[in-house]
């Protein structure tokens, strides 16, 4: 099945990079994905998604953890 890509993705700034470094190995680093992320036009609604769908990786501008502990503070709220 065919996953329909949301219009938001076709504006981000990782469609043109290499996207291994928006999944960096355990221990690796983030920052430099975030700091792609940072002047992305499309960041909110990538983060949107992330948290939404709980997306492996650097999405948003976020790391996995970042985004685990966003959704328990917006659970607790």
């Amino acid at each position: 099945m065919k996953r329909d890509v949301p219009d938001w993705r076709t504006g981000a700034v990782c469609a043109q990079t290499d996207l291994e470094l928006f999944f960096p190995e355990k221990g690796g680093q983030a920052a430099p994905a975030k700091r792609l992320c940072a002047g992305c036009p499309v960041r909110e609604a990538c983060l949107a998604a992330a948290l939404e769908q709980r997306e492996l990786g650097v999405w948003g501008g976020t790391t996995e953890a970042e985004r685990a502990r966003m959704r328990r503070a917006g659970a607790a709220a």
